[in-house]
């Protein structure tokens, strides 16, 4: 009967003391740009808002991507993402509910370079927080599509609940896959 109790009170004082690092992202939504905030985010191990607009700036590399996949195949590949941007990447989110954390995704896209919106995507946490100039590699487990076809694969990064990197000017590589046959 004590572990509960135990439990409770440990995740309580975990809350209470996300609370008390700036929970609220107020600083960093009134000041995107502050890279001393999102160092400060970085140094707390949590993101509690959007980083700077700069922040948004990485390498991806797949150095062996697929070519081709049978229907709805699952795969895990290696990414490597390097930190080209003036602030660090936060590996977790708020406490509460883990928006603001950085994490590698991707996206699927058919022949007429329409997104493919229902497909078992899954997404992927940095190892650690990345700091500029910093690379790390991250294991991506990726679903092909259910229909067999010629589609495109993009391996990006998000900021949970803020942007695709790529919708701040990152570059984010695509690669062709066959699907099927």
């Amino acid at each position: 009967m004590q572990t509960p109790k135990v439990i409770g009170t440990i995740v309580f004082a975990l809350t209470l003391s996300a609370a008390s690092c700036g929970g609220s992202g107020s600083e960093v939504q009134k000041n995107p740009g502050n890279v001393k905030e999102a160092e400060k985010i970085a140094a707390e191990d949590r993101a509690s808002g959007p980083m700077p607009e700069n922040a948004f700036k990485a390498l991806i590399t797949v150095p062996d991507p697929p070519v081709s996949l049978q229907p709805d195949q699952k795969v895990t590949i290696k990414v490597k993402v390097k930190n080209v941007g003036n602030a660090p990447w936060p590996s977790h989110g708020r406490a509460s509910d883990g928006f603001f954390q950085v994490n590698l995704g991707n996206m699927w896209y058919d022949s007429k370079n329409s997104r493919i919106e229902k497909n078992a995507y899954i997404r992927s946490g940095l190892p650690s927080n990345v700091r500029p100039g910093d690379e790390v590699e991250v294991p991506l487990t990726i679903t092909a599509p259910s229909m067999p076809g010629d589609y495109t694969l993009q391996v990006d990064l998000v900021q949970e609940m803020v942007a695709w990197f790529a919708e701040k000017g990152s570059v984010a590589p695509k690669f062709k896959v066959k699907v099927g046959g």
